[in-house]
């Protein structure tokens, strides 16, 4: 298995939990509550990586305040 890239522009549900750690059910519930970023294509769910980011950095503000 190889390691997800970092220079990826759009992330799957799979890659997104890889890199969260956390189980794919996970990211879909977040994706169906509108808690992480994502839209969905074809029946797919995709994550920008951008949106990603922003995501995390805004999550970490709001632990940090």
């Amino acid at each position: 298995m190889t390691e997800m890239s970092t220079t990826k522009e759009n992330f799957t549900v799979k890659d997104v939990a890889k890199y969260l750690n956390r189980s794919e059910t996970t990211i879909y519930n977040m994706l169906n509550n509108n808690e992480l970023p994502g839209i969905k294509l074809g029946g797919k769910w995709i994550i920008r990586k951008k949106d990603l980011d922003e995501f995390l950095n805004q999550k970490l503000a709001e632990q940090q305040n």
